[in-house]
Parts: C-alpha cells; structure tokens; sequence
C-alpha cells in the first residue's frame, strides 16, 4: 500500500474518542476568588476527588491549563485494568512479598470502584467485562508470566487468570509471533471520551467549578492557606490537589522533578465488518504483549473499528506519519489488516515515576495523586477519591501508596533528555524477548 493509501479521506489527527465526546468550549469565565478546595488538573483524577469533595458540602474549584479532559484522559486506550504496571516477579524483590501482595490488591480495588462508579452514576460509557489477553513473545516470558501467577496466589492476591498455551491464542495473530500468554478475567474496557464526560457532568452538577483555559502559574502558602495564580485571576482556597500526571507544569515543580511524561501513540481503523473484528479480537478481548514497549489492540466502542496503540516514547514526528508507521506496526502482528486503512491518530502524556509505582500523598501542604505508569484510568479516579477524603480527614483515605518517598534523579528538571535512549535500550531488550 502506498503511503497515500494508508489515511481515509476524512483523516482526523485528534482522538477517535473526541468524534462522541468533544472537549468543552472556552467559556472565558475567570476562576472564584476562594474556593475550600483548588484542584489542578481537570482530567479523570482531579474530577474523581471533585465529585467526592463536592458531595460533602466543600466549595470546589477545577483548574485546568486546556480544555477539561484535554489530556490523557480522553486519549488513553479506555482500558479498566486490575494490575499496575510493575510485574509482581519484579515488585516482590523490592518491597517484599507482603507489600507487594498489598500493591496488587489495591489495584483490584481501583478497578472494582470505577466499575462500581460507572454502574452507580449510570455513565454511558460502553463498559464492558471483556477481560485481557496478555501476549508472551517467547516461551520464556509465558514462563514468568506462570510463575508470577502461581506467586500472587500463594499470597492470596484475588487474581482471577489462567495461562493460554500456544495453540489456543488467537488465530488471527501472526503465526509464530507469540507463545501463548494469559487470560486475566475482571479487566474491562471503556470510551474514554464518555467516561470523562460523566465524570465532569456529575461534578458541576453537583457543585463543582470547572474552569479550562485557566493555566495555573503559581501556588503560594499564605499562612494555613495557599494562594494559586492563574492567567485569569488569583484563587485563596484552604486546601490544593495537584492532579496533573504527564502534563504537570512547573508551578509544581517538585512534583514535575518525580515524573517521566511520556508520549503514548494510537489510531483507529476505518469501520470494518463485524466477523472481522471478531476474529481479531474474539468477544471483544483487548490484547496487550507483555515486553518493554508493548502494543495493544482492542476494539471500539461497538466492535466497528480496531483501536491500536504503541510505539510510546518514540519522537512524536507529524501524526500522519505516525499513523502510517503505526499501522504497519499493526499489520506485523494482524496480517489479514493488511490494506486496511487509518482514520485516526493521536497522542497524550503518560508519566511514569522512577519505582514505577503510583505516588499519593502531601508536600508542603499540597495534596497529590500521580505517576500512574499506564493505570490511570481506574487507579486514577480510585486514588482520586481517596486524596478527596484524605483532604476530608476521612479514616477511610488511606492506600498502600500513602506518603512513600517519592523519588527523583540528581539534576531532573521533568524534561527527560534521556527518553531516546531508554526507547533504544527497550528495543534492544525486546529482541531478546521476542527471539526467546
């Protein structure tokens, strides 16, 4: 296929998601003067504590430097997964097996609260309980996939899975590509753009205000308060929550200092037959390969399109180009989507921490909720709400991921000069992975 041939004519370089779920106008209203409580971040984190705190009577202001939801929280894949990034083989070293049995079922927990979420606000979102293929490249991956399995059992962490041999992965995969993997049962899927919509429905409903194109410049301690400076006005509020993730600016530098942002690709595919779909991703189950820089695949909101993502970190070059080599990228893994073309493509910031583990907790007085290493949809609005009670004073607030150090790096400033070379180190390592 020539490189003219891989976009549709009405190519769009903004997430598939925005075509049901657009980002709000700029209304240019200018922020309260006071608020009990000023949230940074308009995206699925900062709405999910907005709600909560809004609910209990507090006055609550949303900053965001864009449009609310602008972020990764309209570009992500819409995955609800039940795991963190950090594989348990690897967490138990450092922080023991009972720490890291705690880590594994806080992560159940944010899924089973957005779930619990969507169902309880009723947010038309498309969930779905699809569960999760995980793809192993080489027979040694499928192995230590089995023995992180046999390990979280042992520890009685509520994983619900089951090894996939070889011969029963899905057909449509090139052959040879993986050796089998893992089926996770309890992952769902979601539309991303309507989830977010939900969320900020439900929280100005309810009494939360909500103001985009307001960047926050600055916050201030004033005696027990804080004063937070943005382009359109000053804001006195009693309490701050930093909700920002991979686009934290530098008026909370510290936190910026303990983030990696990373640039995340995907497209979607021009509308394709039902039987299809259907061989690519029997029942609507996502695929994600279990590697350094993974790709995934899952289909849309009503099994029309192949959403898929990958080449993360990578140069954002035009997203035109990103698309074609994104589908070819597609096309190694699926070879019947041979011919098939894009219809969308895009971008957004996740961020990673350097543990790699999520990070709540408080500096300076500032209340946080970040670093969700590919898990921010469901950790997110679960650790949302638990920063809103902590905010509250509420018993309840407590997790597994309360005030640990957070680190960083000497001479880390939150831009990371070093991606490329950690993208060229990823490739070399899946290789390996994928020759066994």
């Amino acid at each position: 296929m020539a490189a003219g041939d891989v976009l549709t004519d009405d190519f769009r370089a903004t997430p598939y998601w925005w075509d049901l779920a657009p980002r709000p106008e700029d209304e240019g209203v200018a922020p309260p003067a006071e608020a009990e409580v000023a949230i940074v971040g308009a995206g699925n984190v900062g709405l999910s504590a907005a709600l909560t705190l809004a609910r209990r009577g507090r006055g609550v202001v949303v900053l965001d430097a864009e449009a609310a939801g602008h972020g990764a929280s309209t570009r992500n894949a819409g995955y609800l997964g039940r795991q963190v990034w950090y594989k348990y083989g690897d967490m138990v070293p450092k922080l023991g097996r009972e720490r890291a049995a705690r880590v594994c079922r806080a992560a159940i927990d944010a899924h089973d609260y957005a779930a619990s979420l969507i169902e309880r606000e009723q947010i038309a979102c498309f969930y779905r309980n699809t569960g999760r293929f995980i793809a192993a490249p080489s027979k040694r991956v499928f192995d230590g996939l089995a023995r992180d399995l046999a390990m979280m059992q042992d520890d009685g962490v509520p994983v619900d899975a089951e090894m996939v041999e070889p011969e029963a992965a899905p057909p449509a995969y090139r052959a040879g590509r993986y050796h089998g993997g893992q089926t996770l049962r309890g992952n769902g899927v979601i539309h991303a753009g309507l989830y977010h919509a939900g969320l900020l429905e439900r929280a100005a409903r309810d009494g939360a205000r909500i103001v985009g194109h307001c960047p926050v410049q600055a916050i201030e301690r004033e005696g027990g308060a804080f004063r937070v400076f943005t382009a359109r006005g000053t804001v006195r509020a009693g309490h701050v929550i930093v909700a920002t993730n991979g686009y934290t600016p530098k008026a909370a530098q510290w936190l910026r200092r303990r983030l990696v942002p990373v640039d995340a690709f995907m497209i979607a595919t021009e509308p394709l037959a039902e039987d299809r779909i259907e061989r690519i991703a029997p029942g609507g189950r996502p695929m994600v390969e279990h590697c350094y820089s993974p790709c995934w695949i899952r289909p849309n909101e009503d099994g029309t399109r192949i959403l898929f993502g990958g080449l993360s970190a990578e140069p954002p070059a035009g997203l035109a180009r990103k698309a074609s080599f994104l589908r070819d990228a597609m096309v190694r893994i699926v070879p019947e989507l041979e011919g098939v073309r894009i219809s969308h493509c895009w971008t957004g910031k996740t961020a990673f921490t350097f543990d790699m583990l999520p990070h709540t907790g408080s500096h300076d007085g500032v209340e946080y909720a970040m670093g969700w290493c590919g898990s921010g949809v469901p950790m997110g609005t679960y650790l949302g709400y638990k920063t809103a009670l902590r905010v509250l004073g509420d018993p309840e607030s407590g997790t597994v991921f309360d005030g640990r150090p957070f680190p960083t790096k000497p001479f880390y400033t939150g831009r990371p000069w070093f991606l490329p070379l950690a993208v060229a180190w990823h490739k070399r390592k899946d290789r390996k992975l994928f020759r066994g």
